[in-house]
């Protein structure tokens, strides 16, 4: 059974609401001529791969602008395995909510954080383990790195840090995909 804490809320909730009360979050999107327009700023949207991060071994997520600087985001994974001769199967189902704050925002290339929580649903239905169902979270938070192309490619690299029960474990991320 997966047990929850309230260490990794008190860090996620702390990111966001940093993230939120920024003086940069006050800042407009638009730009007068003359002046740098980073493709986060036109290619608002994003839909990527994540290999390891945040949801252990993969997620697929899309993230949204909402400002220059302050992108919120939503990713997804599944895992399971299950037999032919109906002798049980297992899954694991991974999503995460957060955001993201980048350093830079009139760049195509900037810096990171990024902060938010992931929901897990475990569930045997036989096996050597029995039957079981499990529900759990766990926190993340993160520095990294995007690059987004005013052609729309995306390349992300993150290093975060799961927390959960009152510690943490560091995991690296990387991501490619598309924006629109």
């Amino acid at each position: 059974m997966l047990k929850t804490s309230n260490a990794w809320k008190f860090v996620a909730i702390a990111t966001l609401v940093s993230v939120m009360a920024s003086p940069a979050h006050a800042q407009s999107g638009a730009v007068s001529s003359g002046t740098a327009v980073s493709s986060r700023s036109t290619l608002p949207n994003d839909f990527g791969i994540e290999l390891l991060g945040r949801c252990l071994l993969y997620n697929f997520s899309y993230q949204r602008m909402v400002t220059s600087i302050l992108g919120i985001e939503a990713a997804a994974s599944g895992l399971g395995s299950g037999s032919t001769t109906g002798e049980g199967s297992a899954s694991l189902l991974l999503g995460s909510l957060g955001g993201r704050l980048y350093f830079l925002p009139k760049r195509n290339a900037s810096p990171f954080v990024t902060g938010g929580m992931v929901l897990i649903n475990a569930s045997t239905d036989s096996g050597p383990f029995g039957s079981d169902n499990a529900t759990g979270d766990y926190g993340y938070t993160g520095l990294g790195f995007e690059f987004r192309s005013p052609a729309g490619f995306l390349f992300r690299g993150t290093a975060y840090g799961l927390v959960s029960e009152g510690g943490y474990f560091i995991w690296p991320g990387l991501t490619v995909g598309y924006a629109f």
